[in-house]
């Protein structure tokens, strides 16, 4: 039986590729989803739908000029 790799040594990229693989491990599910994400959006949870699209629009508008 081969053992589990060491899921807290893992960088994102790896451990999501090992997720995708191995979909029912949830120990490495677990690990995945509690790892910080540097490049996420929030949004306060009080923001109206129409208030949140347009502050989608801006970031894309945004992206675009960087990119």
């Amino acid at each position: 039986m081969s053992q589990k790799p060491n899921f807290t040594q893992m960088s994102l990229s790896e451990l999501r590729s090992y997720v995708l693989a191995n979909r029912n491990d949830q120990e490495a599910w677990k690990e995945f989803t509690s790892r910080p994400r540097p490049n996420a959006i929030y949004f306060d949870a009080n923001l109206t739908l129409s208030e949140e699209k347009k502050k989608l629009q801006e970031l894309i508008e945004n992206s675009d000029k960087t990119n």
